[in-house]
């Protein structure tokens, strides 16, 4: 295993921190995950809603997640999602054979989320999770789905690579709402106001 802590391999505890967050070398030391939670809290709330714990080139990203949340988007990733539900309940809302399964993750439970499913996560106020899922292959296409509300149909969907979700997310969003024919069903008839 290649070394990747710097001098003797011990971080300075003062520079733990600005290591974690520049995506520089990992600190070659165990972290405390109930401290860092409570030193992002401002991270985990809105407009943010979550941080990653590890940033740069690494082959998971590793990200937890607050709420309250108001996403009405499936999201469909080619590869597994690990969920920690640290702290408070949230329902992972799935589309399974073309139905809607809630599958409630509660405080404490961990989950593992199939390859290809389309999944919404639901966090209420108050709770904290952790996510896991591996970077992207290079000829990976993440997608992101809206159905009607009233009768399943698709609304919109979106693919592309995905590198860095802070970024690339917000104009799939802006796409879907800010056009009135990507929120009505055309089945149905339909009309979805943004949360």
């Amino acid at each position: 295993m290649p070394h990747h802590g710097g001098g003797h391999g011990v971080a300075h505890p003062d520079r733990h921190r600005a290591e974690v967050h520049r995506g520089g070398r990992f600190p070659m030391k165990p972290l405390n995950f109930h401290k860092w939670i409570d030193e992002h809290r401002d991270l985990l709330k809105p407009p943010v809603g979550n941080a990653q714990i590890w940033e740069g080139d690494r082959d998971f990203m590793v990200t937890v997640v607050g709420g309250p949340n108001a996403r009405t988007d499936y999201h469909i990733n080619q590869g597994e999602e690990f969920f920690y539900q640290v702290e408070g309940d949230i329902v992972l809302r799935t589309l399974q054979d073309g139905k809607r399964v809630d599958v409630p993750i509660r405080q404490g439970e961990i989950f593992l989320l199939p390859p290809g499913t389309p999944h919404s996560p639901q966090r209420p106020a108050n709770t904290v999770g952790l996510v896991i899922e591996r970077r992207r292959l290079p000829e990976e296409k993440d997608t992101f789905l809206w159905v009607c509300d009233g009768c399943g149909s698709e609304l919109y969907r979106e693919s592309f690579h995905l590198t860095d979700i802070v970024k690339q997310l917000p104009p799939v969003f802006e796409h879907y709402w800010g056009n009135p024919a990507n929120t009505t069903c055309r089945k149905c008839g339909r009309k979805h106001a943004k949360p």
